[in-house]
């Protein structure tokens, strides 16, 4: 009996192995202290244990076949969750999903892949990437990002990828329109990237647009960086530029312009910096400007302890009072890959 057990775990063990199955995934959980005034002068404090300070909390399982030939498929499903509570977790298939090919031609995946703009928008916050100081803003002016507006993936989407050329690669996410169902029109959209890296410079521009019910409503996103590592230090520069074309499109058209430093202190300790202004060009003409520093000390090669301090400033003077005019953010946290 233990010798047919120990023949079937060795099948099984095998099978898996061929196939290159992977699970693997993030828990990070942070203490967050965070404050807000308004025009009219009215403070109001916040002090939590929060998630995802730098990481996304999920797990990914992953993998390959290898076709012949030099093709594999290839496939991924992220399932992200709040670590840090229990009540609420109605909605955790909420990562990038996917079914494709990759081979000399590139990869093509189907389902819900990550867009290139998400790589625009991570590279443009450094160390910091989508989270707190980088993509994501305390929110002074109603800007919860200064870099328009976050594109992360699409339902029901499918993308190309190029192979690298010398360093130079491309994307294309495009998702079809559809006419059926509750709200009609939805899309189409298209999301394309041409990126550049090789030896200490890394580029990258994206282009994204998306239409929405009715004639005429759409938005358009372009996004760009640029980052230069001289091995003391590593600096960056990054923009946007958005603009809807009405207002159904519920965000006002607005540019901004960013730099970032990321200076290894040793071989553990990094210390970031990310600074961005942004343009409101609507009616109210509120713009922001964000400041964030933070330091990242690696425990291991899977752990990281961190702490950060994000400011942004709004320009209220054509606001309502009840418009928040100061946020900050202060937080220190734990993250694991595993």
């Amino acid at each position: 009996m233990k010798k047919t057990l120990i023949a079937v775990a060795a099948l099984a063990a095998t099978g898996a192995f061929a196939q290159n199955v992977t699970v693997s995934g993030t828990m990070d959980a942070t203490y967050r202290s965070g404050k807000t005034e308004t025009a009219a002068g009215v403070a109001t404090n916040t002090n939590k244990i929060g998630k995802d300070g730098i990481g996304t909390t999920g797990f990914t399982l992953s993998g390959n076949e290898d076709l012949g030939g030099g093709m594999k498929a290839v496939f991924l499903v992220e399932t992200n969750f709040d670590g840090t509570d229990t009540a609420n977790q109605n909605s955790v298939l909420n990562g990038q999903m996917f079914v494709g090919l990759e081979g000399g031609f590139g990869s093509i995946k189907l389902g819900a892949p990550n867009s290139p703009s998400l790589t625009v928008q991570s590279s443009r916050g450094g160390s910091f990437s989508t989270k707190d100081g980088g993509r994501l803003a305390p929110g002074a002016g109603g800007y919860t990002t200064l870099m328009g507006v976050a594109v992360t993936r699409f339902d029901n989407s499918v993308n190309y990828t190029t192979p690298n050329f010398g360093g130079f690669s491309a994307g294309v996410t495009y998702a079809p329109k559809s006419d059926d169902g509750a709200t009609p029109a939805i899309g189409a959209l298209t999301d394309i990237g041409g990126f550049y890296s090789n030896g200490p410079i890394a580029a990258g521009v994206s282009i994204y647009n998306q239409e929405f019910s009715g004639a005429g409503n759409k938005q358009a996103l372009t996004s760009y960086y640029v980052t230069y590592d001289f091995k003391f230090a590593k600096f960056g520069l990054g923009g946007h530029a958005y603009k809807a074309d009405n207002a159904t499109v519920n965000v006002t058209d607005n540019s901004s312009i960013g730099a970032l430093a990321e200076v290894p202190l040793s071989t553990a300790l990094t210390l970031s910096v990310n600074l961005q202004k942004l343009d409101d060009k609507g009616a109210a003409d509120v713009d922001s400007t964000m400041m964030a520093v933070g330091v990242q000390y690696a425990l291991s090669k899977r752990t990281t302890v961190y702490a950060r301090y994000v400011s942004q400033t709004a320009n209220t003077d054509l606001s309502a009072g009840t418009t928040v005019k100061t946020a900050s953010t202060m937080l220190a946290g734990l993250r694991h890959n595993f």
